[in-house]
């Protein structure tokens, strides 16, 4: 094994050091340990492969995010009015017409993004130095819990976690077809029930996996992402149906001899 271990502390899932209770136990065990291993760095960088490619698809989500974040932000949008109370009192204590968690979730974002793209975008080239892998670490993927009901610093992920890169919808009506001229390719439906069309974070966790079993599956061929258009944009996406058979055969590949 390589000296050199992921900084981040990742260890790999079901293996375990000889002296841990849970070394040695049968797969269909019950176990208190998800593996205890270290990760080994990816070469030239001090983080390891699942790291490296959780930073790289956040950093790459980070323009849509801000687009999002920006709009929530708009000030033609705020109506400060609704919750503000009467009296002069009231008039004085009016609330922001823009969220402060908001701003400072745009402004750490932006901050973290400026560094990103003045190294030319070049994840593999800073991945190896310490100072520049830690502060991507803290700022990109690391969850910051708030405290009081305060969240001090912000990170890419926080912003993901609590807005989304995209809308969030409930209940809206499917799209149909206008009657102009315009033509419209490439959409996928929207399918109702199980049959829902998800992004990858959302797919993992309505079947309670984590994204990196997701990956996994995708290259292993037992998922295959389709393409919507929303807003204009293609999106990858994933049949939440066609997840879960892909994920019964994977756990069933993993246990075959």
């Amino acid at each position: 094994m390589s000296e050199r271990i992921c900084v981040r502390g990742c260890t790999q899932r079901g293996v375990h050091w000889a002296n841990c209770p849970d070394y040695g136990l049968p797969q269909e065990a019950d176990r208190t340990c998800n593996g205890c291993v270290p990760k080994e760095c990816r070469d030239g960088s001090l983080i390891c492969n699942s790291c490296f490619g959780y930073i790289s698809r956040l950093l790459g989500e980070v323009p849509d995010l801000l687009g999002r974040l920006r709009s929530l932000a708009d000030p033609l949008k705020a109506t400060p009015t609704d919750n503000l109370r009467t009296g002069s009192r009231g008039i004085l204590e009016a609330q922001p017409p823009v969220p402060v968690d908001l701003l400072d979730a745009i402004d750490a974002i932006e901050t973290v993004y400026g560094f990103y793209t003045s190294w030319g975008s070049d994840l593999a080239k800073h991945a190896n130095d310490v100072e520049d892998i830690t502060y991507l670490i803290e700022m990109v993927i690391t969850r910051h819990l708030p405290e009081d009901g305060v969240r001090l610093v912000w990170s890419v992920q926080d912003a993901v976690d609590q807005w989304g890169v995209e809308r969030r919808t409930t209940g809206d009506t499917p799209w149909a077809e206008s009657d102009d001229s315009e033509e419209v390719v490439g959409y996928t439906h929207e399918w109702q029930g199980r049959d829902r069309v998800l992004s990858r974070i959302d797919t993992a966790k309505a079947l309670q996996i984590s994204e990196s079993t997701m990956w996994r599956m995708e290259r292993a061929g037992f998922v295959e992402p389709r393409r919507a258009f929303q807003e204009g944009r293609p999106r990858v996406r994933f049949v939440l149906s066609e997840v879960a058979a892909g994920l019964k055969a994977y756990r069933a590949s993993e246990v075959a001899p």
